[in-house]
């Protein structure tokens, strides 16, 4: 059996917008405008992007297996999946990981435990704070956490699926009852009685997000067969009305029900209410795109799906350009002109971004596919290329 691609070309656009807001959300901080009221709290809750990343993973990573389950497709092998994985975020964020390490002032004398930490992907799990250039490298740590149990999520959810009367259904219960779990996790994590802090940053606290993308997967995957599938489909072909409830869901997520935009550990019930506000706002802005898809639309335009494209370094840069930017330009941390430094810093970033999308993404990539050309998995997230996945045809 071989495979025939299908695109979802907005996702790309999607990427871009959600790295450009995680960009916004660290130079605010930067430049102490969280301080700065009800709109101080909004550019913090820009944070919204890493949700963003996550549902589009569990969207786009997660489809093949939710069709394995539902439809009985197959899925490609664990090890092209894997080498695909690797290939994919291992090049530039080394490069990073080694450039921050060795030039950032603040970083030099890191003993050999931090060096292997952070190559390695565990430091974020290991201890409570990432080095200087490096602290937005949490979110890839948990990312590649979900790459490792996918797998084995996936060949659960298959066999769960052949020993239920209604495939569809279970599966779906299945992963709502995951969903809960993640929710549950937070929850507990942030208990005043407990005062957990390791919990709070493991795979579970982020569980949702990547979840809720798995449902998108879900009703894409269903083929329109259920009424789920059509009312959902239904009402999300109204992209206006999706994304000014989003955007009402951002305002609210930015009062202080949701929790401070400071440096302060949230209580329980505001971290859950910021959990789900963000989960809510990242399905209203990725559902429209795969189950009413618009190829004219200015997320699918060639320049939204480039930078899309480089999406990935630019996550992964941008915070040593901060550093460097702040330095070289004289800022004062926590007193700077936010839009002056926002520019700048997305600037640099974009042209870095660039040079390590051509230098070191894509012969990386090229390889990969020389190697290994026959592709059936979705790539998706921050650390995807491009929103492409594959569906079994009828040839053999």
């Amino acid at each position: 059996m071989t495979t025939s691609p299908r695109y979802f070309a907005e996702l790309d656009g999607l990427r871009a917008v959600a790295s450009i807001a995680v960009v916004a959300t660290h130079t605010a901080f930067a430049a102490g405008v969280y301080t700065h009221g009800t709109w101080g709290a909004a550019t913090q809750r820009l944070e919204v992007g890493v949700a963003i990343f996550f549902v589009l993973s569990g969207f786009l990573l997660g489809l093949p297996h939710l069709e394995r389950a539902q439809n009985g497709r197959p899925v490609e092998s664990t090890r092209r999946y894997a080498v695909k994985r690797l290939a994919r975020i291992l090049p530039v964020y080394w490069v990073v990981v080694v450039v921050a390490l060795v030039a950032v002032p603040a970083n030099r004398g890191s003993g050999l435990g931090v060096w292997i930490g952070n190559l390695t992907l565990v430091e974020h799990f290991r201890a409570p704070f990432l080095p200087t250039g490096l602290s937005q490298m949490w979110s890839l740590s948990v990312e590649a956490a979900f790459y490792l149990v996918l797998p084995l999520l996936g060949a659960g959810l298959a066999w769960i699926a052949r020993h239920s009367r209604n495939r569809v259904r279970s599966v779906r219960l299945t992963l709502l009852a995951l969903g809960l779990l993640g929710v549950a996790w937070t929850t507990v994590a942030r208990l005043p009685e407990l005062a957990l802090d390791w919990p709070a940053r493991q795979l579970p606290a982020s569980l949702a997000w990547f979840v809720g993308g798995m449902l998108l997967a879900s009703i894409v995957a269903d083929g329109g067969t259920t009424r789920l599938s059509r009312v959902t489909t239904t009402l999300v072909r109204d992209r206006l009305t999706c994304y000014l409830t989003a955007g009402a869901v951002f305002v609210f997520a930015a009062t202080p029900v949701a929790g401070s935009p400071l440096l302060v550990a949230p209580s329980a019930g505001e971290a859950v209410t910021r959990h789900l506000a963000y989960l809510v706002i990242a399905l209203l802005l990725v559902a429209p795109s795969v189950l009413a898809p618009r190829a004219g639309s200015v997320l699918a335009h060639p320049i939204s799906r480039h930078l899309g494209h480089t999406s990935f370094a630019l996550f992964c840069c941008h915070l040593l350009v901060l550093e460097a930017v702040m330095a070289v330009g004289g800022f004062t941390l926590f007193a700077a002109s936010w839009p002056l430094l926002l520019g700048l810093v997305l600037g640099v970033s974009l042209l870095v971004a660039e040079l390590l999308h051509y230098l070191v993404e894509r012969p990386g990539m090229r390889l990969v596919r020389r190697r290994s050309p026959a592709s059936g998995i979705a790539a998706g997230t921050e650390a995807d290329a491009n929103t492409t996945t594959t569906t079994p045809s009828a040839h053999h």
